[in-house]
């Protein structure tokens, strides 16, 4: 239609203004990105859309692992990986659904994990409409190793007491090695004990799970947030800052700090 000096979009992104940048989400120990999975998976589906079996229900692969950006500073980063493992000719594609970067791993699975799984649980339940076609999906696998199934699954590492995640058996040191000896008469883990979290000494605490950045970031968000979430009174600044000082005699000292005014939560 150009040929003939008419002026239309040149693709639908255009027509439809797709935005072409993605929006850098900070988190607390880092930033994370999110591609989404009908914008990553539309282009590959409509690539290939005449070789697909459209009776077939793909299913996807999923990985999530750690990397080093470079050997002379610490940044790393967490992606988010999809791949279709039942279509020949989109198994090639390894798609990137959302990124993380920082100094370490994701501090809270939560904050990281969550803009995937509302885009999955969308994605399962009503499938992806391309070309007027509705592509039907599942989940085949999720591939991670150790200390990346251990995050995902928020519980103790492998290298713990209880870190076997097949049995609740303990396992002992030897030779500065976490050894499971093999005790043929340990209980299974199954989803209903873990979703009851039976065996606790798997199962992170509260002080790892809400303590450790999960209250600061609430707190920040009280302090820089939105305007409308945000506290705005001075006196009611300086009254909690009061009462949070007033605590300090009262902190065992096993405590390697003490409350501190809310002026230092940068620090």
């Amino acid at each position: 239609m150009k040929s003939e000096g008419l002026q239309v979009p040149s693709d639908e992104g255009t027509l439809m203004k797709t935005p072409q940048s993605h929006e850098i989400v900070n988190m607390d120990n880092g930033s994370y990105i999110h591609f989404g999975l009908k914008q990553m998976l539309t282009p590959i589906l409509k690539k290939d859309f005449n070789k697909i079996d459209f009776n077939n229900v793909l299913k996807l692969g999923i990985n999530i692992d750690g990397l080093p950006i470079s050997k002379s500073s610490k940044n790393q980063l967490w992606p988010i990986l999809l791949s279709i493992i039942n279509c020949s000719e989109l198994s090639n594609f390894v798609i990137p659904i959302g990124i993380f970067q920082g100094l370490t791993k994701p501090s809270s699975v939560t904050e990281y994990f969550h803009p995937f799984l509302l885009d999955i649980s969308i994605l399962l339940d009503s499938g992806l409409c391309v070309n007027d076609k509705i592509f039907k999906f599942e989940i085949g696998h999720i591939v991670c190793d150790s200390p990346a199934k251990a995050f995902l699954l928020n519980v103790k590492g492998h290298n713990g007491y209880f870190g076997c995640s097949s049995c609740t058996q303990e396992g002992r040191y030897l030779q500065n090695i976490m050894t499971y000896y093999p005790d043929i008469d340990a209980p299974l883990r199954s989803n209903e004990s873990f979703l009851n979290k039976v065996n606790e000494e798997y199962h992170k605490d509260y002080m790892h799970n809400i303590c450790l950045g999960i209250t600061k970031r609430l707190v920040e968000f009280c302090l820089k947030g939105k305007k409308d979430l945000r506290l705005t009174e001075e006196e009611n600044r300086k009254q909690i800052t009061v009462d949070l000082l007033k605590l300090r005699p009262y902190v065992p000292s096993e405590f390697s700090r003490l409350p501190r005014a809310l002026e230092n939560i940068d620090y």
